[in-house]
């Protein structure tokens, strides 16, 4: 399924399960039409990517080609952990779609905090959108270190964006990944402890066929995979591939259980936060327009008076001249 056809098919699971009917036929009926979902769906992707939690091969590897790592700098020993990251009592938490711990490399027998990347899918831009992503790498490094550590032991934490939306346009850059790290006047990296990636994934699509097409690179690799099944097209391309068998098996409709999709469809519902804001910059935005349009007609009014003041200033001046002319 693409993007509008899972929404499509979350909204009617929602409803016939409100209305106490049967979930199963929804499913069924759609499975007879696509055979997988749509893999960048949050609730989708936390259960292929991790396979129901017992299986981290895949995000592993996506984790890996999305940091652009390598032979024996490739991350190994992930561990799943529960996504949410708490403030405490005062301050706000995050939850992030998939959120994965890693060993750090010190000394044996050293007890060290564990590496954090945060994993996150996004389809709608807003213009606090990039805030919020500064502020899930702030407190998943903020809440790193025990009391009694030295600085030493600060971990690295990377949050990973995959975006539906351009995070630069096109005609500023030909990238459709960026990393953003702390960088001084000069360009030099202070630290490559808090790092964010951006992935645009509809910039990567729109072009992948012309400007990308000789990316062969692994990130590359796995966009294209998940195009392939999210439009249900050939993909004996990835054939070979161990880790994209597994992903084409376990993005498979019919291994779901309706929970995850009755739960997907009712959380469409309940992202209260982010659709009030969203609704009250679309306000605002409007009210803008209004004003704007407002100030251009007074503009108009105001440009059309100053041209009749200037007829009637040009009319007494030539009668004027015709006066002098007479006397």
């Amino acid at each position: 399924m693409n993007q509008h056809q899972m929404r499509e098919f979350l909204s009617k699971v929602h409803e016939t399960h409100k209305a106490g009917a049967d979930v199963k036929s929804v499913i069924a009926e759609y499975e007879s039409k696509y055979k997988y979902v749509y893999i960048y769906n949050d609730f989708c992707a936390k259960y292929i990517l991790t396979g129901d939690g017992k299986d981290l091969s895949l995000v592993t590897d996506l984790v890996n080609a999305a940091l652009r790592l390598t032979g024996c700098d490739c991350i190994s020993e992930a561990q799943l952990e529960n996504p949410v990251i708490s403030g405490g009592p005062l301050y706000k938490d995050i939850e992030q779609d998939i959120l994965l711990t890693i060993p750090q490399r010190g000394e044996a027998g050293v007890n060290l905090p564990r590496d954090r990347i945060g994993l996150e899918i996004q389809h709608v831009n807003y213009d606090a959108f990039n805030k919020r992503l500064l502020f899930y790498v702030s407190r998943n490094f903020n809440s790193t270190l025990m009391k009694g550590d030295f600085y030493d032991k600060l971990p690295k934490v990377n949050v990973i964006c995959f975006q539906m939306f351009d995070y630069l346009p096109w005609k500023v850059s030909k990238r459709y990944f960026h990393t953003i790290r702390y960088m001084d006047d000069e360009l030099n990296v202070f630290s490559e402890c808090l790092t964010l990636t951006v992935v645009e994934v509809n910039k990567f699509l729109e072009h992948s066929k012309t400007d990308y097409a000789q990316d062969r690179s692994r990130l590359a690799q796995w966009l294209r995979a998940i195009d392939a099944l999210n439009n249900n097209v050939d993909f004996s391309e990835f054939s070979n591939d161990a880790n994209f068998l597994r992903l084409q098996s376990w993005a498979k409709l019919s291994i779901f259980a309706p929970e995850v999709f009755i739960q997907a469809g009712d959380h469409m519902d309940k992202r209260e936060e982010e659709a009030a804001y969203i609704a009250s910059q679309k306000a605002r935005a409007e009210e803008r327009e209004k004003i704007a349009a407002e100030l251009a007609a007074k503009d108009a009014e105001l440009s059309t008076k100053d041209a009749e003041l200037a007829s009637a200033l040009a009319r007494v001046r030539a009668l004027e001249e015709a006066l002098a002319a007479k006397g």
